[in-house]
């Protein structure tokens, strides 16, 4: 009975941190939207502004923990609203360095402030408490989380287990 109750308790934590996650994104992405900003574009903006004069598309990828190619499209999406420019790198000549276009650096003062009042209000109804026991929390499942390889997992499960993601995509 034990057992069951921790399973159960197990799946239903998951899916509050999940939905939680979910709807804050959702809320967040159509907040940004206002000022015709998408995630991605407002953190990539951030990156740059964070960053100059440095600002190569490496180390804005490497400040946002991702791939180069994850940020090509939003780099060139950012260039044609005219919200970011380049220039060549003055000692890599096959680099450029990004910079903020006034009309970007208008744009992301204005959504940085929006942004900033959405999370005051998101977190509005806990105190300080709380607050810490969630970042106490969240860092610890994103610290644990960064040791779980799920291939592991998936090599442990009998074999019937093993595959049956992979029969129902291929029907």
């Amino acid at each position: 009975m034990q057992k069951n109750l921790r399973h159960k308790l197990e799946t239903t934590s998951w899916f509050a941190v999940v939905r939680a996650y979910q709807e804050c994104h959702r809320r967040y992405a159509q907040l940004l939207k206002a000022f015709d900003l998408t995630i991605p574009q407002f953190d990539v903006l951030n990156a740059v502004r964070q960053l100059e004069p440095e600002a190569t598309p490496r180390a804005i990828a490497d400040e946002l923990v991702v791939t180069r190619g994850n940020i090509t499209g939003v780099l060139q999406r950012l260039q044609e609203r005219a919200l970011l420019a380049t220039r060549h790198h003055a000692h890599d000549g096959r680099s450029f360095i990004c910079i903020l276009t006034p009309a970007g650096s208008a744009l992301l003062a204005d959504a940085r402030i929006a942004a900033a009042a959405f999370v005051k209000h998101q977190l509005a109804p806990f105190d300080d408490r709380e607050l810490r026991e969630t970042e106490r929390q969240m860092n610890r499942m994103r610290l644990h989380l960064k040791t779980i390889n799920p291939d592991e997992i998936k090599g442990a499960l009998p074999v019937s287990n093993r595959d049956a993601g992979t029969e129902a995509a291929n029907q």
